[in-house]
């Protein structure tokens, strides 16, 4: 009989998840999917190969602890070639970069925000959350 599952040195007893209540297994999974790193470990994803060509920029954009589905996130490059990608349902996003300096800019309905500077290195995961009520 399985168990637990090994993660990172530490195991996760599937046993004592399983023996929880509908609602607590429902509470833990809400909990979950709220978290994208947490969520991407649980889907085998865990986050960007080092051995990749490629960085990746991942975050979540919110207000107020509010979620913001939908949030527009332009990605400008040195060539000032510009990706467009928007915040999931989670207030998520994520997209892979080629290394280099790259501008952000987000926004949502009326809102926007100032130029945000990052840079994206080779097999690198780097986050960059972003919430609009913290802004001075």
């Amino acid at each position: 009989m399985f168990e637990g599952k090994q993660v990172g040195g530490n195991t996760i007893n599937l046993s004592g998840i399983k023996a929880l209540s509908k609602e607590a297994r429902q509470s833990l999974a809400l909990s979950v999917r709220k978290d994208p790193e947490l969520w991407n470990t649980m889907n085998g994803l865990g986050g960007l190969s080092e051995k990749s060509l490629n960085g990746r920029l991942q975050g979540t954009v919110d207000e107020s602890r509010k979620v913001i589905s939908g949030a527009d996130v332009k990605i400008t490059d040195e060539s000032e070639n510009i990706t467009s990608i928007k915040t999931n349902q989670y207030g998520y996003y994520s997209i892979d970069l080629v290394p280099g300096d790259y501008n952000l800019v987000i926004s949502y309905d009326e809102e926007q925000s100032e130029e945000i500077s990052v840079r994206i290195e080779k097999g690198v995961t780097s986050t960059l959350n972003y919430d609009f009520d913290e802004v001075v």
